[in-house]
């Protein structure tokens, strides 16, 4: 049970989704740069593989074992470009992923990438 990548063609995803090779190319080229994008990309494949669920900062820090310094960071940064929320729980701010469909829909695919498939990408990008 194979799979090929063929540009601009639909990429069979687990979870029965659909999505073109260019566009998780584009998307992933905005978070491929450098380190705080890679992070980014980090936190977003978490967020797009819990859609609904909101994380506290400390959650998301000890998911992804980062430093409190650069989880706030990343999280600043993906907020300024709208693709995360903070909604004020209790006691706590907490985080999900953009109400924005289309980028909720593109993230959570992207996040259905297996390893392999995910590696096949990126090394694409280069």
């Amino acid at each position: 049970m194979g799979w090929r990548l063929v540009t601009a063609t639909p990429l069979e995803l687990n979870m029965n989704c659909r999505i073109t090779e260019n566009e998780i190319q584009e998307f992933m080229r905005e978070f491929a740069d450098d380190l705080e994008s890679q992070e980014m990309l980090r936190l977003l494949r978490l967020l797009g593989r819990h859609p609904y669920t909101r994380f506290s900062r400390s959650a998301l820090a000890e998911s992804l074992d980062m430093k409190p310094r650069d989880i706030d960071r990343t999280i600043s940064r993906l907020k300024a470009k709208g693709l995360l929320c903070t909604v004020e729980g209790k006691e706590t701010a907490l985080y999900a992923l953009t109400d924005n469909e289309s980028w909720r829909r593109l993230i959570t695919k992207t996040a259905a990438l297996d390893f392999r498939q995910l590696a096949m990408l990126e090394g694409r990008l280069i």
